[in-house]
């Protein structure tokens, strides 16, 4: 649009001259040939720049287009990424689960424990049993200062207890709790070195606490001959 006013502003020029050669001015006639050298060089310009605006584009037209390849690029290259993250988060956890399995699968437990010589109870409440004299304890899940036996993993276990009270006319009582519930009672009259005994096998979860107790307004009597034991094993992890 520049160059076509810049053309009509010359050719109203040399319209202005021409009037003057009508009148033989030698003069007017060098004025005309430099303004027309003037017009081509003008119009030489304006096409180089129009040649160098249109390149312009097409590179601005390039660049749009290698930028959207580039964001589309980025696109994929994060969803890829979220998909790997996503992969490498199930074989963690996968490899968690594995390596659980191969320490439930390694896991030994058995124990069986006495409790020390001397006369227990009766009691006006329910007490704790702690067999502190330990005959084995494989994998130290039994605790000999509590009394406790707390399940390392999930699984099948078997438990085991025996008692005993000399006391002629005393009775004799023992509890079998599973944490907080109560899972046998057993009891007898004492006619004189009285024996029970009884065994469960429970479902523990990881955690779970195994304990013995002393029923309210009952007695025991241990020596060294061991009469009051509280065993267990794990029988298979789950």
């Amino acid at each position: 649009m520049r160059g076509a006013v810049l053309l009509l502003l010359l050719l109203f020029c040399v319209s202005a001259e021409g009037g003057g050669l009508d009148r033989g001015s030698q003069n007017s006639v060098l004025a005309e040939s430099e303004i027309w050298s003037e017009l081509r060089a003008i119009q030489d310009r304006v096409g180089e720049q129009e040649v160098e605006l249109q390149t312009h584009r097409d590179s601005v037209a390039s660049l749009e287009i290698e930028n959207r390849a580039l964001v589309s690029r980025v696109s994929a290259s994060e969803e890829q990424l979220a998909a790997l993250r996503a992969e490498l988060e199930v074989s963690k956890n996968e490899l968690q689960l594995d390596e659980t399995a191969m320490r439930s699968s390694d896991t030994k437990v058995a124990f069986s424990a006495a409790l020390s010589s001397g006369k227990f109870g009766p009691y006006n409440t329910e007490t704790a049993l702690v067999y502190r004299r330990s005959i084995t304890n494989l994998g130290g899940a039994y605790s000999t200062n509590t009394g406790v036996f707390t399940a390392p993993v999930e699984g099948a276990y078997y438990f085991r207890f025996t008692a005993m009270n000399n006391k002629h006319g005393e009775n004799m009582a023992v509890n079998l709790y599973r944490n907080s519930q109560r899972i046998i009672h057993n009891s007898k009259q004492n006619d004189g070195n009285t024996f029970l005994s009884n065994a469960a096998v429970l479902h523990l979860n990881q955690g779970d606490e195994v304990y013995m107790r002393l029923h309210v307004n009952c007695g025991l009597f241990e020596n060294d001959d061991t009469y009051n034991t509280f065993s267990g094993f794990m029988l298979y992890s789950m």
